[in-house]
């Protein structure tokens, strides 16, 4: 049986220069409403001026930001990118504090809901990373005290729903621990990163799957790097080739990009 995915659900991570970005602002390779996502380093190396022009270009932009800090500093840093509207910006799900929803005192709110309801403000989607794709089970399990990264991404995916953040990011491994407990009560959506065509190199990702197979397991989006980037020529021809492989991937399984 096939099915429909939106261009929004396709979520590519661009970890390019200024140069092929610009390139990618006129000659707009991949469909608009392709959501991009940069990250701290290019935002930092380059300009924030990339975010409005993307956007205006007909891109919705992630600001992969990774925010983690302390509770305040967060609120600041935030504020800088939500001047830029952004369609989401992400924090890590460490900043969380107190666990309060509601106080007199708002310094003594949690910081995830703070962070949520700044982003809630700026019309903007407000996402949490979990657990780092990145790294093995070996190590998360060693960095939560035994806790599988299947049980940490559950408790921050409660917490931050708790919160009212509408987004987590995690792996596409996570999703069905999560489905089989609460969810689907929990209203929040789901962005996994370490996504592979299938026979490709994965890079620095410790846990892949296939765009198949993460849509399958229940992903809302995809967020793809070097399956995208990658390859002979220049950036406009790279990410149309490589989309249309992308594309060609799903359509061997019914699933439609439009």
């Amino acid at each position: 049986m096939s099915y429909a995915k939106s261009v929004s659900s396709i979520r590519w991570s661009a970890d390019v220069e200024a140069t092929d970005m610009s390139r990618v602002i006129a000659d707009k390779p991949l469909p608009l409403g392709t959501v991009i996502k940069l990250d701290q380093v290019f935002l930092e190396k380059y300009s924030k001026c990339y975010i409005d022009s993307l956007q205006d270009a007909g891109y919705p932009v992630f600001i992969d930001r990774k925010i983690c800090e302390i509770p305040d500093k967060v609120m600041q840093i935030a504020e800088i990118y939500l001047e830029h509207q952004p369609f989401m910006l992400n924090v890590m799900a460490g900043i969380c504090s107190t666990g309060r929803t509601e106080c007199g005192d708002e310094k003594k709110i949690d910081a995830l809901k703070r962070f949520a309801d700044l982003c809630r403000e700026a019309g903007t989607k407000s996402c949490i990373v979990t657990v780092l794709t990145s790294k093995t089970e070996r190590m998360v399990t060693w960095e939560y005290t035994g806790v599988s990264s299947r049980e940490q991404v559950q408790f921050y995916t409660e917490l931050a729903a708790s919160m009212g953040i509408t987004d987590i990011t995690c792996s596409a491994r996570d999703i069905d621990y999560i489905q089989a407990t609460s969810y689907k009560e929990l209203e929040v959506e789901i962005n996994t990163p370490g996504i592979r065509l299938p026979n490709t190199d994965r890079r620095d990702q410790a846990r892949i799957m296939t765009p198949y197979d993460a849509f399958e397991c229940g992903s809302d989006r995809l967020i793809i790097g070097s399956n995208l980037t990658d390859g002979d020529g220049d950036i406009t021809e790279r990410l149309r080739r490589n989309y249309d492989r992308l594309l060609a991937h799903l359509a061997e399984h019914d699933i439609i990009i439009k």
